[in-house]
């Protein structure tokens, strides 16, 4: 997994791409403090370029909301495609996120 962060307004952005998988959760408190260390009140995760996720790239998704909650910040997914789309779905995380088209 890598990952591009960028501010525009109130929206702080993390373009991620690549596999989000066991051997990236590493990266999972310095991603959350990008998004959240700022004055921006939302955050989105563009899942555009990636291609893959496991469990625990859900479970490093459920860190960074929680990071976003603790701050009083919300946080959408934009870009999601093909197993990535369905594998976030079949794990209900439209009921915990924001998606966007």
């Amino acid at each position: 997994m890598k990952y591009q962060v960028s501010e525009n307004g109130n929206t702080v952005t993390a373009r991620v791409t690549g596999q989000m998988t066991f051997e990236d959760r590493g990266e999972a408190p310095a991603l959350a403090a990008a998004l959240t260390g700022g004055s921006a009140t939302a955050i989105v995760l563009d899942l555009s370029g990636v291609d893959y996720v496991d469990s625990a790239g859900l479970g490093i998704l459920l860190t960074l909301r929680e990071a976003a909650q603790a701050k009083g910040k919300g946080v959408a997914l934009s870009g999601m495609t093909g197993s990535v789309k369905e594998v976030l779905e079949l794990a209900c995380f439209d009921t915990l996120f924001s998606f966007e088209s």
